[in-house]
């Protein structure tokens, strides 16, 4: 038994915003966010459009993608790290709205490592011969963290007015990450392909082997403080206040842990498959930035063609961005028969390993 995908679906909100409609409310350029990030752009949502709801788009698009019915999904995986509300997860709600009833659900919280892991746990499943059908899910609606008050009517061009001091002062002291992301949902749909001798390296098709890590001694690199059981009350002004319901971010920590680890898992997963860095035709890596994505392809020693980037346009989607990449290299037929391909991310907690894939039709349909 293997794990092979065989369909892969995409939601984006309608609202682009670009780096000059940033200008309008914080103290930035188009320069120093490009040149931070290699974000020109990203989506969001309008209130009141939950994770879930881009959640089951993309399932759906899927799931027609892959030519499956609802009726014959077995389990459905969900990974994010903005749910609809703190409790309960969205896993229940996607199930619902994407009219995938009876089926089993996980939510998984591995934050951008999330889809990776979601894979992971879809091969387990279809290898070990408890589902034959799997949909894992990646989403997110970062629209909520962000700091922007009712400025967000000058953001997406609905009000004529410059913003208050407050405001201004408020997107400032935050931009070094609100920048950075985006809203958006990705969906791969894994069924079982029968693949041949594990001998056979070349004839082997679908998910090869995986690299999973965790190290907790990093957890605070990126967190949000506030709003949680450590603190009593849950929730109150005071916190609020204090900005203790915004991420906070160590990005040079980040930069330096995730430049390190996404590579090496990538070698280690080729290690264990048996093959080498040469044989890889993608790397598709979790878009957090644009720096640690060239930090990386340095580690590695990858080209940007193997490891290509789309956060210009999306921003960081956290669990949606592995299978957003993935989609569009497919439609732009970069993930063609026999192709391997492998999938990393870094993301907090600390979560972060590397998956390796092969496109089913390849040497092993001969």
């Amino acid at each position: 038994m293997a794990a092979a995908i065989t369909g892969t679906g995409v939601a984006v909100p309608p609202n682009v915003v670009t780096n000059d409609d940033l200008i309008r409310i914080m103290d930035t350029t188009d320069d120093w966010i490009r040149s931070r990030t290699g974000v020109a752009s990203r989506r969001f949502v309008d209130p009141g459009t939950g994770t879930s709801d881009l959640a089951a788009e993309a399932a759906l698009d899927a799931l027609a993608d892959a030519g499956v019915d609802a009726a014959a999904v077995d389990v459905v995986v969900c990974a994010t790290m903005t749910p609809d509300r703190q409790n309960p997860g969205i896993a229940g709600a996607v199930q619902h709205k994407a009219g995938l009833d009876a089926t089993a659900v996980f939510d998984l919280r591995q934050q951008c490592s999330g889809f990776l892991f979601g894979l992971d746990l879809a091969d387990m499943l279809i290898t070990t011969g408890r589902a034959g059908t799997v949909l894992v899910v990646g989403a997110e609606v970062h629209a909520g963290y962000l700091p922007w008050g009712d400025a967000w009517d000058i953001v997406l061009g609905r009000v004529d007015r410059a913003p208050t001091a407050d405001e201004r002062d408020l997107a400032t002291r935050h931009r070094a990450w609100s920048v950075l992301f985006g809203d958006g949902a990705g969906a791969m749909v894994l069924r079982d392909e029968p693949g041949r001798a594990a001998s056979d390296t070349a004839a082997r098709v679908g998910i090869l082997g995986s690299v999973l890590r965790t190290d907790g001694t990093h957890a605070d690199l990126i967190e949000v403080p506030g709003l949680g059981s450590e603190q009593r009350p849950y929730a109150d002004a005071a916190q609020i206040a204090a900005g203790l319901h915004h991420p906070a971010m160590n990005g040079g920590g980040l930069y330096r842990l995730a430049v390190e680890t996404m590579p090496a898992a990538v070698q280690d997963v080729l290690e264990i498959a048996g093959c080498k860095l040469d044989d890889l035709d993608l790397v598709v890596a979790h878009q957090a930035n644009d720096r640690i994505l060239e930090g990386a392809r340095r580690r590695l020693g990858a080209g940007a063609e193997v490891m290509p980037s789309n956060i210009e346009h999306w921003g960081n989607t956290t669990a949606a961005t592995l299978p957003i990449l993935f989609h569009e290299l497919r439609e732009r037929g970069r993930v063609g028969p026999g192709s391997l391909v492998a999938f990393t991310s870094f993301g907090a907690g600390a979560h972060w390993g590397a998956i390796l894939y092969r496109e089913p039709g390849g040497a092993e349909a001969a």
